[in-house]
């Protein structure tokens, strides 16, 4: 099929989405680049004439910076309800609006299931209807538009994002996970995929086990695409394509500072200063190696750090320090004050009480009691 927006090799590079939806995809955006659908007449065709104009002679985040002046978010969604007659069919949806960011013109694909039947006309929102489960992937528009390129050539650097939705139970704050990979990002999330699901206990691994529907991972409709538990949004962020090694590096390196242990789910620092990190520890042989090698190296430090509190390490630098370690341990609500461990000691050591009037005279149990008195724990309480 002849495609005048996409480029068929790098969408389905970049989006985990079968090839027989490539025809539906291609249609919505021809509509938008009409002018329907909330799209602007002519914002694809002006895109791709950047894409051409730009290919020799820009970085990629230049040619990206190019497509700005157009903010544009592109919004398809594939839908799959509880109770519908034909469990392989897909609903669709799409629309285009401005994101009001300085943001590169994006495109959303967002995976939901949702509760009750379909609607008999139009994919409106039926009477206590709800969405169940969310996965969400973003790209940057250009990139899958043709005139772009070998999307895959170089680095790639993304981010996966883990929230709560607005209705679940369970509220959390969102913590999110930045990567950095010289393959195409699709395969490498398999492989965390993969790993979440096997029992690795990285940490990004055991929040992505948490959020994913284990007995289910395959939704009928939407081939391979994984759920969410209910109440759970799972958002994957590509933000940088074409880079270099020494480019991905840099980038990854300031990106991940705001998402370091216990703030984010990435354990070690980004870019090189992640390699001079394990360098320095022995698992690896040059300061300066690939990106596989960095990861491959990275898990066997992780892993053989499984036995220990899972702390990064610019953490256990401050844990080190007894200020740092009593202001966490006092932020702790199943935890005695300070007063409380300063009176043991003094009721146990210096005036012999027993323990169990030295549990009624503070308000702790027994065996919190001996604990403090042998110095298995707060030891380091001064």
């Amino acid at each position: 099929m002849n495609r005048r927006c996409l480029d068929e090799q790098n969408t389905l590079a970049l989006l985990p989405i079968p090839s027989t939806s490539l025809h539906q995809l291609e249609a919505s955006l021809g509509e938008i680049n009409a002018g329907m659908h909330g799209g602007i007449k002519g914002c694809l065709t002006d895109l791709i004439k950047i894409n051409k104009r730009t290919r020799h002679s820009h970085k990629a985040w230049g040619r990206l910076k190019a497509g700005r002046k157009l903010d544009l978010l592109i919004t398809f969604r594939f839908i799959i309800f509880d109770e519908q007659e034909e469990p392989d069919q897909c609903f669709y949806s799409w629309e285009a609006s401005t994101h009001g960011t300085p943001q590169a013109p994006t495109l959303m694909c967002c995976f939901e299931r949702v509760s009750g039947k379909p609607p008999e006309s139009g994919l409106g929102s039926s009477p206590g209807a709800y969405v169940q489960s969310r996965r969400i992937f973003s790209v940057p528009v250009q990139c899958v538009l043709q005139g772009w390129g070998n999307v895959e050539s170089g680095h790639m650097i993304y981010e996966h994002n883990i929230s709560a939705m607005d209705f679940a139970e369970q509220q959390f704050e969102s913590v999110s996970y930045i990567g950095l990979t010289s393959r195409n990002w699709q395969t490498r999330y398999k492989e965390h995929q993969r790993d979440a699901l096997t029992g690795s206990e990285l940490i990004f691994h055991t929040s992505l086990r948490k959020v994913f529907n284990c007995d289910s991972l395959v939704q009928s409709g939407l081939g391979n695409f994984e759920l969410v538990r209910k109440g759970a949004v799972l958002l994957s962020e590509l933000q940088y394509v074409n880079l270099s090694y020494e480019e991905a590096m840099q980038v990854e390196e300031k990106m991940v500072e705001r998402t370091l242990y216990p703030k984010g789910l990435n354990m070690i620092p980004g870019g090189f200063a992640g390699f001079q990190f394990l360098h320095k520890l022995g698992f690896l042989n040059r300061s300066e190696t690939s990106v596989d090698e960095r990861d491959k190296a990275a898990s066997k430090y992780l892993l053989d750090e499984a036995s220990r509190p899972r702390l990064a390490p610019w953490v256990k630098e401050k844990w080190a320090d007894d200020q740092f370690y009593e202001q966490v341990i006092f932020k702790r609500s199943n935890t005695l004050n300070r007063d409380q461990i300063l009176s043991i000691r003094q009721y146990g050591n210096e005036w012999g009480f027993d323990p169990d009037l030295i549990a009624n005279l503070v308000g702790a149990n027994h065996r919190q009691v001996r604990d403090v008195l042998s110095g298995k724990y707060y030891s380091r309480v001064k």
